[in-house]
């Protein structure tokens, strides 16, 4: 028999899941706001945690509104929407702070937010293609491996959704089976419609587990679109949850698309990494460079060298290190398409290749998530470097890495966020550290 309980939400977690207490007992619910009063049904019950559903709204929050999207709730892409923008702000400088104290044991308040528009905004949409009676694209239903089929997404930009509209008719009218992921049978797994957000330049990806791809797929696509530039074939054999495989076939038009940033242009290739808010990004960019200090600069985790390139002309010497190969390939026709010569690109992962730098200024580093880790902060205290601008899409992997930074004998400059996510529960972060 179901139970059901009334609850308090007190606040929100890395999730954005609200949290209340049964008698001392955490309670996690979603698609609620602090200091709602909520009538729930407890779906799971561990020792240490309880999870709910929301039934009823007792006493409803004033920031609650109305999900511009028609399947917010079912869809895993969005946790949010039913929050106010402003209030979505508030509780993610909150989460932060909360994050910063309770992981990194760091008392630090004075947070300032960077925000552009709440929707329309992704650069990228990476979407599963399913079939069961039907042809469902879209996102995965929240905690599954199911495909939420809608024809608008109110988070990636309306260019992409109307390509996005253009394959699903092309995909109907072709013979292509669908990847069955439970059975590993079938052929296009995902599509990919990437879009420079300053040039309007679109490219596309088929992910498939075979090399046949119909040509109904992409002939003439460059004709019926003037803005796609270029269609690639990237084909993943394997078993696994890994969008990309290891061999990409450009099929039409280019291999790249273009986007501007701080007056410099750059080529990104069908699998290398792009930040997915353009807008934001830029304002990165501008704070990232206002922290530059000395001659030799190194950026960790450099990816197409975006950061390393912008900031290039206030150093002397710039230093990228990065693991992926056709990342590695790209920067340096990046700093070349830009003539920037003081720039020197580093093959390899982080944790090994870092040894090869002897001094350093200034170091950049935009990690995973799983942040840095304890050998590479260890070295670049040893380094001596006076100032560290770590750019961070994960409040507890920074928190973490801040507190062994910290202990390293450097000190909180700012902290800045930047709402690369909006109506999402991600939140990236910008932490400046001088050696003290």
């Amino acid at each position: 028999m179901t139970k059901t309980i009334d609850l308090k939400i007190e606040k929100l977690n890395l999730g954005a899941q609200g949290i209340g207490y049964i008698n001392g007992k955490v309670c996690f619910v979603d698609f609620v706001i602090p200091g709602e009063e909520v009538k729930a049904d407890i779906i799971v019950e561990k020792k240490d945690y309880n999870v709910a559903r929301v039934v009823e709204i007792i006493k409803s929050s004033p920031a609650r509104v109305e999900p511009l999207c028609s399947v917010f709730g079912l869809c895993g892409g969005c946790q949010m929407q039913h929050i106010d923008y402003n209030k979505q702000i508030e509780l993610k400088r909150e989460i932060l702070i909360d994050t910063l104290r309770h992981i990194g044991k760091i008392e630090y308040s004075d947070i300032k937010v960077f925000y552009n528009q709440p929707w329309y905004y992704r650069n990228r949409a990476q979407l599963p293609v399913q079939k069961n009676k039907e042809l469902k694209i879209g996102y995965f239903k929240k905690g599954t491996h199911e495909v939420v089929s809608h024809n608008i997404c109110c988070i990636n930009q309306k260019e992409i959704n109307s390509v996005v509209e253009i394959l699903r008719g092309r995909i109907k009218k072709s013979n292509i089976e669908i990847y069955n992921e439970s059975r590993h049978k079938g052929n296009l797994r995902h599509i990919i419609v990437k879009r420079g957000t300053n040039t309007g330049q679109i490219f596309i990806t088929f992910v498939t587990k075979e090399k046949t791809l119909p040509g109904i797929l992409y002939t003439g696509l460059l004709n019926e679109c003037k803005e796609i530039v270029g269609v690639s074939q990237n084909i993943n054999t394997k078993r696994t949850n890994r969008i990309f495989g290891e061999k990409n076939i450009i099929i039409s038009g280019n291999s790249f698309y273009e986007e501007i940033l701080d007056g410099k242009r750059f080529q990104v290739g069908p699998t290398s990494f792009f930040q997915v808010n353009t807008r934001v990004f830029e304002q990165i960019i501008k704070k990232i460079k206002q922290e530059i200090q000395g001659p030799i600069v190194i950026d960790l985790y450099a990816g197409v060298g975006v950061i390393g390139i912008c900031v290039a002309e206030l150093c002397n010497k710039l230093i990228a290190i990065e693991e992926n190969p056709n990342s590695v390939k790209e920067g340096i026709n990046n700093a070349n398409l830009n003539g920037v010569d003081n720039i020197d690109f580093i093959e390899g992962r982080v944790e090994d290749k870092i040894c090869s730098v002897r001094e350093c200024d200034t170091l950049i580093m935009d990690p995973p998530r799983k942040g840095v880790g304890e050998s590479v902060i260890q070295y670049f205290k040893d380094m001596n470097v006076k100032k560290v601008v770590y750019l961070s899409c994960n409040p507890a992997t920074l928190a973490r890495d801040a507190n062994l930074i910290i202990k390293n004998g450097y000190k909180i400059k700012n902290v800045y966020l930047f709402d690369m996510f909006p109506q999402t529960y991600h939140i990236e972060s910008l932490t400046i550290f001088y050696n003290s």
